[in-house]
Formats: structure tokens, C-alpha cells, sequence
């Protein structure tokens, strides 16, 4: 497996930086996974994994720190200010994409073949 970090995800999926820190985009991305439900995601994403959502309340970014993802990826809905201001506040990186979450995923895993 090809070793991922969040500024590639940005770079090679077109990803939008809504919130990031440099340490985080630097951050090693171990998987991902990709769920809405929040108590689903808090049961199977794990440290380091990219989680892609269309979910945009500021919970989201809360479930991320509880999960350790290495990022949140957004896709296709516009994300409130009030979830990017949680998202710096909390040192998470919150990306998004105007793609689906099913191209997102299946982009996202061809970097882990590759």
C-alpha cells in the first residue's frame, strides 16, 4: 500500500481546504471510511482513516476529534460557518469536494492501490 497524506487527498482528488492546520495536512491517511449516521461512524472509522460525509452540522467535526480521523471530507453540500469555525477551533481538517461521496471513496481508494 502507497503511503497517503492529507495534502495528496487535497491535491490528486481536487479536494477545497475549509479548515486545516500545516500538521494536519501533513497527517499520514491510514484508510477511510464513509458514513453519515454519526453513531456508525464513532463505531467504525478508525485513527487516521479519511472520513467522507455529506453530514455538515458542527457535530461532525466533534465525532472527528472522538474517531481521530485525519480528515473530514464533505461532499457536495455546503458546509456552515459555524462547522468551519469548529473545525479551526478544534485543529480538524475539514475539506470538500463538489463530487458524490461514492466517486470520492472510489478515487480516494485507487490512491491506496497505486
Amino acid at each position: 500500500m502507497q503511503s497517503v497524506r492529507v495534502h495528496d487527498l487535497i491535491s490528486e482528488l481536487g479536494l477545497t481546504v475549509k479548515a486545516a492546520t500545516r500538521e494536519g495536512e501533513s497527517r499520514l491517511v491510514s484508510g477511510g471510511f464513509c458514513g453519515d449516521v454519526l453513531s456508525h461512524v464513532m463505531a467504525g472509522a478508525r485513527p487516521g482513516h479519511a472520513w467522507i460525509t455529506v453530514q455538515t452540522h458542527e457535530n461532525v467535526v466533534a465525532v472527528g476529534a472522538v474517531v481521530d480521523a485525519a480528515c473530514i471530507i464533505v461532499c457536495q453540500r455546503e458546509i456552515p460557518e459555524e462547522t468551519t469555525q469548529r473545525a479551526v477551533a478544534e485543529g480538524i481538517t475539514l475539506l470538500w469536494s463538489d463530487r458524490s461521496a461514492f466517486e470520492v471513496s472510489g478515487r480516494m481508494y485507487r490512491l491506496f492501490e497505486s
